[in-house]
């Protein structure tokens, strides 16, 4: 559903009235739904009732796209689809503010995985249609706290449910992951006379991106190739296990939502040709390349595994990133 969120933004109005002349179903993942009063843009008490519902639902189960401005109901031939005519909210920048600050206020704990964009419509100056993209949260379960509605909901079919009692302490039982990601990053060189890179450092760092801590970390290198010279430097003791050298334990230690954790330094040594005008031999111009195999994860993460390969285009990339003397 990101894909359509993302798509809908650019294609503005003319997107949203495809998918009605399509007859587009809801599902799962999609939900529309039609302002109580199109004709103001502030929420009435209904209007927040089926917004914390829907955020609620989403949130908890896979997520989803919510598009307000849109009737969806059985039509004639009995199928439950996006209907004609389309149904834009007047003052929708009123709506999209007031949307929100309710994000915010009607959904207990909060969930900073909410998206929202407005798509003008040509109907009337300042009318529009309300997008929300809501993930599937690590923080579940979440629940509605509009009035008259203190209840978790899920997504099911084409529908929002109450959660049952089971689904509910299933939810608060369930561990949440954290989730790592693999960054490259060139932190400077050591220079010859004509200020060609004599040593360049390339670090790998873990980080984490997700709301929770990634416990006892680790990254494995396996098989390495390159044409260039390329000494490794690192700190603590590795562990081998066969083809693999593992950095964990004392190497590493427990990574913090939003933190990242140097693990590997690379030395990359240049040789550089004797030439009449040495200037001109930059490090895109050299030919050669380095890479290994890689692995990495943590307690009770899926380890994620791929190989990397710089070469030196990518290289001058990463040496353009820096701040200039």
């Amino acid at each position: 559903m990101r894909e359509l969120y993302d798509r809908l933004i650019h294609e503005g109005e003319a997107g949203i009235l495809r998918l009605i002349d399509a007859r587009m179903q809801e599902g799962v993942q999609l939900d529309f739904k039609q302002k109580g009063d199109p004709r103001r843009g502030s929420f009435d008490g209904n209007d927040k009732k089926i917004l914390a519902k829907a955020v609620s639902g989403f949130a908890n189960s896979a997520g989803g796209l919510l598009v307000w401005g849109v009737n969806a109901e059985k039509g004639h031939d009995g199928v439950d689809c996006a209907q004609a005519p389309a149904a834009p909210i007047a003052q929708i920048e009123l709506f999209l503010s007031e949307a929100t600050t309710l994000v915010g206020q009607l959904l207990q704990p909060r969930h900073d995985g909410i998206h929202l964009h407005a798509v003008p419509s040509a109907t009337a100056a300042g009318s529009g249609y309300l997008l929300m993209y809501i993930e599937r949260s690590e923080r579940r379960p979440h629940r509605s706290e509009a009035s008259g509605q203190k209840q978790y909901f899920k997504r099911a079919g084409d529908s929002f449910f109450e959660m049952e009692h089971y689904d509910i302490e299933d939810a608060f039982k369930r561990v949440s992951a954290p989730k790592l990601s693999l960054e490259i990053e060139y932190q400077g060189s050591m220079m010859d006379g004509n200020g060609r890179p004599l040593v360049g450092i390339i670090v790998l760092f873990l980080r984490n991106i997700a709301s929770i801590t990634a416990k006892s970390p680790y990254l494995m290198i396996g098989r390495q190739s390159g044409v260039m010279g390329v000494h490794q430097a690192f700190s603590g003791k590795p562990i081998y296990e066969g083809t693999w050298t593992v950095y964990s334990g004392s190497v590493l230690s427990d990574i913090h939502p939003g933190q990242r954790r140097a693990v590997m330094r690379v030395e990359l040594k240049f040789e550089w040709p004797n030439t009449a005008n040495p200037k001109i031999c930059t490090v895109e111009s050299q030919a050669w390349y380095m890479g290994f195999d890689y692995r990495y994860g943590c307690e009770n993460v899926e380890a994620s595994e791929d190989h990397l390969q710089i070469d030196s285009r990518e290289l001058g990339r990463l040496m353009s990133t820096l701040p200039a003397d």
